[in-house]
């Protein structure tokens, strides 16, 4: 009888065996040892451990493809995500976005967003769901996603299988993402629940984010309105007239099409575009009687002395244009520059509008106010001389559009205008001003030089 080759390895060994190198080894060995009938039963015991050996490299295989997948679906969504960012301004639309990409990662699953309500009981779709609500109180409590099966009858159809992912800002809870689909579908794997835990995060993040920008904002313009409150104080009558300015040109502007960065850059401008005036002396700014051409020089300087001020933030660099050339006349007489028609920035033209229409209805310690109407058939008459006749027809039907026919509207507009630096919906009493009209736009009755408010 043959005597069979004995290997130096133990069947013992055999549970060591993780690796095709290692499978390969063994084949070798099979092929190159002289075995009789005898030794039949020690290579059934090393193809029995050669097969575990082999089904567990499988195994590893089969764990890394689904983990290398689970991987690429997640980067996937990230791209996603993160390329349509840009297009995304408020909280609400960057959990939407988020949910439409899960959407489209898990096909035939229904994907909804409950959010976070000030009373305990939670809302999904406007209906309410005391399964749901349990269950996204406890994902919120473990801040982590979860998985249950829902039964048929709790859903009136099959059981579903439902994924809920808790999305937080900080440590403060925004709102849930739920995914539901059939049970008889594939279950959830590990990587599906990384995927959704790792979006929730990045979505938390985000909202964060914007909660910061946003405080970050109302910040800057709390500081802007004390300075221009400040300009305010030193004239009783005009306090108030940059805020509605501001409002007045953010109508315009929007209504002309400017885009979301245009408008706030706008604002800014418009909100600024006086605060040159603080260098300006009492004497010149209160006058009653006509300007002497000394005085009427140095008023000339606020709008240079606002650019100066404005040009030390460099973030405000986009405001720039309309503190400098909101004087300027569309037929070239205006200050500083004597620039003409459309030489003078967009920026600047639109707030020369505004600016004139609030002048011309708001009292002055030189003459009253004009009603609405008044100010916009002297702002007609103007045309193609102090303002741009396509910007002005446009506000124009912009004020008749919201006041014509209504008999409160004009209370109701200067309500907005005073309140709009505030991003108030609480509105105080407006005081109405005495009703004349004559004033030539843009122009000063202390002197015939063509002075703004």
């Amino acid at each position: 009888m043959f005597q069979p080759v004995r290997s130096s390895t133990s069947p013992a060994d055999l549970d060591h065996l993780e690796s095709s190198e290692a499978a390969r080894a063994w084949l070798a060995m099979l092929r190159t040892s002289q075995t009789g009938f005898g030794a039949r039963a020690e290579v059934e015991v090393l193809l029995d451990g050669l097969s575990k050996a082999i089904d567990r490299v499988l195994a590893e295989h089969a764990g890394m493809s689904a983990e290398l997948i689970g991987v690429y679906e997640q980067l996937g969504v990230v791209f996603d995500v993160t390329g349509k960012l840009p297009s995304v301004n408020t909280e609400p639309e960057v959990v939407r976005l988020f949910a439409e990409s899960l959407r489209r990662s898990f096909a035939g699953a229904e994907v909804s967003v409950v959010r976070a309500k000030r009373a305990p009981t939670l809302v999904a779709d406007g209906a309410d769901d005391e399964w749901l609500s349990e269950r996204i109180a406890r994902a919120r409590e473990l801040a982590t996603v979860i998985v249950e099966r829902r039964p048929s009858s709790d859903t009136g159809g099959s059981e579903t299988e439902t994924m809920i992912g808790p999305v937080f800002a900080g440590g403060d809870f925004v709102s849930a993402i739920v995914l539901a689909r059939s049970a008889k579908a594939p279950s959830y794997r590990a990587s599906d629940m990384l995927l959704v835990e790792a979006l929730t995060t990045f979505c938390g993040d985000l909202v964060r984010n914007h909660r910061l920008v946003h405080e970050l904002r109302e910040l800057s313009l709390a500081m802007v309105r004390a300075l221009v409150n400040a300009v305010d104080q030193k004239d009783e009558y005009t306090s108030g007239h940059s805020i509605r300015v501001s409002f007045y040109a953010a109508l315009l502007g929007k209504k002309h099409g400017l885009s979301a960065a245009d408008l706030q850059m706008l604002q800014w401008s418009a909100l600024l575009h006086d605060v040159g005036k603080i260098g300006i002396r009492d004497d010149v700014l209160k006058k009653t009687s006509r300007l002497t051409e000394e005085e009427f020089r140095h008023i000339k300087e606020h709008p240079v002395r606002s650019h100066k001020v404005v040009e030390q933030v460099p973030q405000l660099a986009g405001a720039l244009d309309g503190t400098l050339y909101h004087h300027e006349h569309y037929d070239g007489c205006g200050y500083p520059s004597g620039l003409k028609g459309e030489q003078i920035p967009l920026q600047a033209r639109i707030i020369q509008i505004a600016d004139v229409f609030d002048a011309l209805t708001s009292t002055r310690s030189y003459r009253p106010a004009n009603d609405w109407r008044g100010a916009l058939a002297i702002m007609a008459a103007e045309a193609g001389k102090t303002v741009d006749p396509h910007l002005r027809k446009v506000f124009d039907e912009l004020i008749r559009a919201q006041l014509e026919g209504k008999e409160e509207g004009w209370a109701q507009l200067t309500q907005r205008a005073n309140h709009f630096a505030q991003d108030s919906e609480e509105f105080d009493e407006p005081q109405v001003k005495p009703v004349t009209v004559g004033v030539r736009a843009g122009s000063d009755s202390r002197n015939g030089a063509g002075q703004g408010p």
